[in-house]
């Protein structure tokens, strides 16, 4: 595989987007409705390369605060990674790593670095998301093997955040291929992944088995929101979803 310089694919990559109004990323949400200015746009985050077909429209702002759907589109509990299904190979010569919960990421190609903390599922089945005071950092399902582990780790984050500002995941569709994400563990060692593959997906087809289905080895998942922002449902229509799979443990 060709790279060129880190420096460079950031300095190509990096927006200085000034973002007003945009879909909470992954959370329903919950109190009072917030008034936006009537001079706000909403803007789509970037888009992976593969959704670059589909258009990303600005809607105009709203009375009332956007709200979207959890990550999950139904309220069935994610597969646990038992069930079949087909996945990268390993990259040759590394081994699993022992099971050990998530404290950080880093994802250098978009800039982004994050506390992580676990949530499991709500009453409806539907995957738990940042709230509070870790609104704006990254989750990890803690139902899903823990980074390093064999099997798919699933991370999650908003896109935007309170005062709809960008949220720690709003450029995670810049993502490319080849990008490395280093998540730290608690026991102290650091597990590096190599992203394979980026993609946008729609929301009522969101593919559980390749997300929670059973790989052959260390794998992670970084999920967000994306795509078109409907105005008239207040969410945006798609998931973008980060594919990696273990290099260096």
């Amino acid at each position: 595989m060709t790279h060129t310089n880190p420096g460079q694919n950031v300095a190509r990559r990096r927006r200085h987007t000034v973002v007003v109004a945009v879909c909470a990323a992954l959370i329903v949400v919950g109190g009072g409705a917030v008034t936006w200015a009537a001079t706000q746009q909403v803007e789509a985050p970037p888009a992976p390369p593969a959704a670059s077909s589909t258009t990303q429209e600005e809607s105009s702002a709203s009375s009332t605060a956007p709200q979207d759907a959890a990550t999950q589109p139904s309220a069935s509990a994610p597969s646990t990674p038992k069930a079949a299904a087909e996945s990268s190979s390993p990259a040759p010569g590394v081994q699993p790593l022992s099971a050990s919960p998530p404290v950080a990421v880093r994802i250098p190609g978009i800039d982004v670095e994050s506390p992580i903390h676990g949530l499991g599922l709500d009453a409806e089945g539907k995957l738990q998301v940042p709230t509070g005071e870790r609104y704006n950092e990254v989750a990890w399902y803690d139902g899903s093997p823990t980074p390093g582990e064999v099997g798919p780790a699933v991370l999650e984050g908003h896109v935007t955040g309170t005062g709809y500002a960008p949220s720690v995941f709003f450029e995670l569709g810049d993502t490319r291929k080849g990008d490395l994400i280093e998540v730290d563990r608690a026991d102290g060692t650091t597990a590096t992944f190599e992203v394979t593959e980026v993609k946008s997906t729609p929301k009522d087809d969101f593919p559980r088995i390749d997300v929670y289905g059973a790989t052959d080895g260390p794998e992670l998942r970084v999920i967000t929101c994306g795509g078109t922002f409907d105005k008239n449902a207040g969410r945006h229509l798609d998931n973008v979803i980060v594919f990696a799979k273990l290099i260096k443990g």
